[in-house]
């Protein structure tokens, strides 16, 4: 078991400190878990199974907490009853498990119960083979209830890519809009073109084993929306553009961008502004999305200064809307029109908590970078490592010192472009080490075999064997020198390890 030194800091920026990779005697990965509280983990009764019939009687298994500097070990053992094996029909298998030490510095996985789940965007860490330090799926998305009595909910990873399979049951499933823990990887589809896999959600986690529900949070709130000001006419072609601007605002969020309203608010209480949202919202296929994924709405309002209360107006129905994740376009005839100041306002508080954010993302690209150029050395590879975050900072810098200078709304534009590219350039760098990791795992595998071959012909007495010295010294010198490029050496492993064999069973 690996020593912590106690204050079991995560990685610099690590959103998720609490995940887990379980693992057997020998280091091999089982499957994945959630730490819950400073000394209980969550993961599947299958993947404690895996481990062999001595952690079900009571034994312990290996905890790896991969979101931690060290990547510390602990061990574990089921808590009495909070074990719910699978049923024939795939329903239960969940368990929860008492970790020897205790963790307290490491914030537990924020796990809430599901409200509507079609289209949910989501990401997860999984440990399949041969991924021996684990790999995200990102972008998977969230299809509607599955399995036996519906406890089940079908996740769809996007392909190709890599998908959620073997190594990623008991991995918690993130939502990506607010980063909480919506239910934890049970099962997959085998058929490896489908991308199928399932999750169980928190809420059915909690019926089979009601000591999770302590855990069980409320659903953080989403992110407050953008707020658009435009000054300008509102006839109907200028508001046929206040769409495009709309749509072009939410372009990429997840190709299904819903517009649900166009009120104008002309002679109008915020009452009344009020009711024309609602109605424009309850039509379509916009008749719950205000609820459940309000980022996806989209509502105009036109005429504010003409409204019998602007300032209500904006209090009232679009701080609202906007708090909720919607996006809100607000008109103005004139600059000097009642409420464009505290528009305005609005606008540039936003920007700067968006600020704050970018540069706590843009600190994850760096160490990202840092992180992969020191694993890069260490495997000796000649990979490129990309250094975004120097082009990041000085993009942060620029936005910082735009002030009041420059228009709120180009501000907002450039920060979601560079949110954007900050987000693009960090899971870069977490798929290249992923991949790294892989080769270093396949390089140990292969100098693993190579030097236990060797020892078995050492014991068998074949040290002065001149062709077995001829096969070895190569697959050696491969496996030395081109670490990172160990398929280069598999066949000559491979041609070694044949002639040992051969030596063995004709001695």
């Amino acid at each position: 078991m690996r020593e912590h030194n106690g204050s079991a800091e995560g990685h610099a920026g690590d959103p998720e400190p609490w995940r887990v990779c379980l693992v057997d005697s020998s280091g091999r990965a089982l499957g994945a878990g959630m730490l819950l509280g400073e000394s209980v983990v969550l993961t599947c009764a299958h993947v404690v199974q895996a481990a062999g019939e001595e952690a079900l009687s009571g034994a312990h298994v290996h905890v790896r907490f991969v979101g931690l500097d060290g990547m510390p070990e602990t061990l574990a053992s089921v808590r009495p009853g909070c074990w719910v094996p699978p049923s024939e029909d795939g329903r239960g298998d969940i368990a929860l498990l008492d970790l020897a030490e205790a963790f307290s510095h490491v914030p537990g996985a924020p796990l809430v119960r599901l409200g509507a789940v079609r289209d949910r965007v989501v990401h997860t860490y999984g440990f399949p083979a041969p991924h021996r330090y684990g790999v995200w799926v990102n972008n998977a998305e969230l299809a509607g209830p599955a399995g036996a009595g519906g406890e089940w909910i079908q996740l769809n990873s996007p392909l190709p890519g890599e998908r959620v399979r073997r190594g990623f049951s008991g991995a918690g499933v993130i939502d990506k809009a607010t980063g909480a823990v919506l239910g934890m990887v049970v099962t997959e589809y085998t058929d490896e073109r489908a991308g199928l896999a399932y999750l169980i959600p928190v809420e059915v986690i909690v019926r089979h084993v009601p000591d999770v529900a302590r855990w069980v949070g409320e659903p953080p709130r989403p992110s407050a929306g953008p707020l658009i000001v435009v000054i300008g006419d509102r006839d109907s072609a200028v508001r046929e553009g206040f769409l495009a601007q709309v749509r072009r605002e939410r372009r990429g969020a997840r190709g299904t961008e819903r517009l649900a309203a166009i009120v104008d608010a002309t002679g109008k209480t915020a009452g009344e502004v009020a009711e024309h949202v609602s109605a424009g919202i309850s039509t379509g296929e916009v008749v719950t999305v205000l609820e459940t994924n309000p980022e996806d709405v989209a509502v105009a309002v036109t005429g504010v200064e003409d409204a019998r209360a602007p300032e209500e107006v904006l209090t009232d129905v679009v701080r609202p809307l906007v708090d909720k994740g919607a996006t809100v376009l607000v008109q103005f005839s004139g600059p000097d029109s009642p409420g464009v100041r505290l528009a305005r306002r609005w606008e540039t508080e936003r920007n700067a908590r968006r600020l704050d954010r970018l540069a706590l993302l843009v600190d994850m690209v760096e160490h990202e970078e840092d992180r992969t150029r020191e694993r890069a050395a260490r495997l000796g590879s000649r990979t490129a490592v990309p250094g975004s975050s120097a082009d990041l900072r000085l993009r942060l810098g620029a936005l910082r010192s735009a002030g009041e200078r420059i228009e709120p709304g180009r501000v907002r534009r450039a920060l979601a472009a560079t949110e954007r590219d900050a987000e693009a350039a960090r899971w870069a760098l977490v798929r290249l080490y992923a991949d790294l990791d892989a080769l270093a795992a396949r390089h140990d595998e292969l100098l693993g075999r190579l030097r236990g071959y060797n020892a078995k012909a050492t014991d068998a007495g074949l040290m002065e064997d001149e062709e077995l010295a001829e096969l070895y010294r190569p697959a050696m010198a491969a496996l030395t020198h081109r670490p990172d490029e160990p398929e280069a050496a598999a066949g000559l492993v491979e041609r070694y390890v044949r002639a040992v064999r051969r030596r063995l069973e004709g001695a």
